[in-house]
């Protein structure tokens, strides 16, 4: 704890120059008595750091004194505004955290260090979501992330994404995956091979007290990689064919894979042109085709087209 608290100390003079001593004992919720200590120790250390007395005196470092707290090289310094996932964690509420853990070690950089770890943080953004994803709800994410880092077991009640039939689930939590601004939980059901299920479809999720065990031979990434080998290798997709104008296709072109979409020029007067695309799901291709509104119009399947169809007209009766 002492080593903390002397690193904490030499942090804060590297950045914030002169401070009293009854500043750095209220910061660090000790005496001054600990705090004078805690200097003769640096200066015992061979750090120079040394107290000016008087009313406007205060404790610092010899001038021009600074040290490579991080070890990190000047290019490893550039990298490190580039690690900013506080948004990603943001399900976590280990934000602040992370903010704090990452103006630490810059604080430790030498001034050429700092600047140009601020430069990249100001040229450089990291958007780990997706167009038109306005983010998941993940509301037990914390309880799910707690279960992988106790090897608790949970028991949740999930809506598939396929069908939307609610099942409820015992899970040997394996560890959780961020896939495209989405949160996944890699775990095995009894009887049941390792799957994946993804955070935000978890409608209650209770931590139980009996444990798990997760294979030693069990490799997250390795799996991971092999289930999205797996996915693109047996997925077929849900093929639309639509009308649709060109504000509509503009809309679907943003965020997907252009192979997806082919439009189909026409001899035609007007600005509809029929287009044929691949989701990734029914569900995804209702919710994209329903939002289209009037700028587009299924032609098929017929199963789509009387889904919208019937939906448009609950919601009128909603609105009437």
């Amino acid at each position: 704890m002492r080593a903390d608290r002397l690193l904490a100390i030499l942090l804060i003079l590297q950045r914030g120059g002169r401070v009293t001593a009854g500043e750095l004992a209220r910061r660090l919720e000790v005496s001054e008595r600990t705090i004078y200590r805690d200097l003769e120790a640096l200066g015992a250390a061979g750090v120079p750091v040394y107290a000016e007395p008087g009313r406007n005196g205060g404790v610092r470092l010899v001038e021009g004194y600074r040290t490579d707290l991080s070890g990190l090289s000047v290019g490893e310094a550039e990298l490190l505004p580039l690690l900013g996932l506080a948004d990603v964690f943001a399900g976590l509420d280990v934000g602040p955290s992370l903010r704090s853990t990452e103006a630490k070690v810059l604080a430790a950089l030498p001034e050429d260090q700092r600047y140009r770890a601020e430069q990249s943080r100001r040229r450089i953004y990291i958007d780990l979501s997706r167009w038109w994803d306005h983010g998941e709800a993940v509301p037990h994410l914390p309880t799910v992330v707690e279960a992988v880092f106790a090897s608790r077991r949970l028991r949740i009640e999930y809506r598939r994404g396929g069908d939307q039939v609610v099942v409820r689930r015992t899970l040997d939590p394996f560890g959780v995956v961020v896939q495209g601004g989405a949160w996944y939980l890699v775990a095995r059901s009894h009887k049941r091979d390792v799957r994946t299920y993804r955070v935000s479809r978890i409608l209650s999720c209770e931590l139980r007290n009996d444990h798990c065990v997760v294979p030693d031979d069990f490799d997250l990434p390795v799996f991971w990689a092999a289930r999205k080998e797996e996915f693109h290798m047996t997925r077929t997709g849900y093929r639309v064919v639509a009308r649709a104008l060109p504000r509509a296709v503009r809309t679907l072109r943003q965020g997907h894979h252009a192979e997806t979409l082919v439009v189909h020029d026409e001899d035609g007067q007007d600005e509809w042109k029929t287009i044929e695309f691949t989701f990734e799901t029914r569900w995804t291709a209702f919710e994209r085709m329903l939002a289209l509104g009037r700028h587009a119009v299924v032609l098929e399947p017929e199963e789509l087209r009387r889904w919208i169809a019937e939906t448009i007209e609950a919601m009128g009766r909603l609105y009437a």
